[in-house]
C-alpha cells in the first residue's frame, strides 16, 4: 500500500536532520508552515531570473545549480546539493529574483517554505521563528566552511 501523500509530507518533515535541534513539539507547530512537494529528474524547482518566493529544505535526491554566464545558452554549475541541505535562502531575505536556476539531478523530495509562511511563523511565533532561522544560518555557515576547505585543499 502506497503512503498518502500527507503521511509522507509529516515523515519527510519528522525524518528531516535539519530540524533535530528543534523539540517534538516545534516540529509540530512547523509543520502547518511547510509545504512537501517533488521533483523528476530535469525538472526546474525554478529557473534564473523567475520571482523569489520559498527557499526548498532538500529531503531525497540531489539538486544542481548553474548560473548563465556572459555566453549565450551557457551555464556554469555552481553548486550541487542533496538530502539535508537548504537552497534558495535568498528568498527568505528579500525579494530579488533568483540568481540561479536549480534542477533536479534526480528524483527529489522537498520541503517547502514560503516567504509569507515565514513571515506568519514569524509574528505567531517569533521565538520559534528564531530557533528555525538560526538553524538555517548554522546550515549555510557550515557550507561556507566547507567551501573555504575545498578552495584551500586546491592550494
Amino acid at each position: 500500500m502506497v503512503p498518502k501523500l500527507e503521511d509522507q509530507c509529516t515523515q519527510m518533515k519528522r525524518d528531516f536532520r535539519f530540524f533535530h535541534f528543534l523539540t517534538e513539539e516545534d516540529i509540530a507547530q512547523l509543520q502547518e508552515f511547510f509545504k512537501c512537494s517533488s521533483y523528476t529528474a530535469g525538472e526546474d524547482l525554478w529557473r534564473e531570473g523567475d520571482s523569489s518566493y520559498f527557499i526548498a529544505f532538500i529531503t531525497k535526491g540531489r539538486v544542481e545549480t548553474k548560473k548563465e554566464t556572459e555566453f549565450k545558452g551557457k551555464q556554469v554549475v555552481v553548486g550541487v546539493y542533496g538530502p539535508e541541505s537548504l537552497i534558495g535562502i535568498v528568498s527568505l531575505l528579500s525579494k530579488e529574483t533568483r540568481p540561479v536556476t536549480a534542477t533536479a539531478l534526480e528524483p527529489c523530495c522537498v520541503l517547502i517554505l514560503e516567504q509569507q509562511s515565514f513571515d506568519t511563523l514569524n509574528q505567531k511565533n517569533p521565538e520559534l521563528g528564531n530557533r528555525l532561522m538560526k538553524g538555517m544560518l548554522f546550515s549555510l555557515s557550515m557550507r561556507l566552511k566547507q567551501s573555504y576547505e575545498r578552495l584551500a585543499a586546491i592550494f
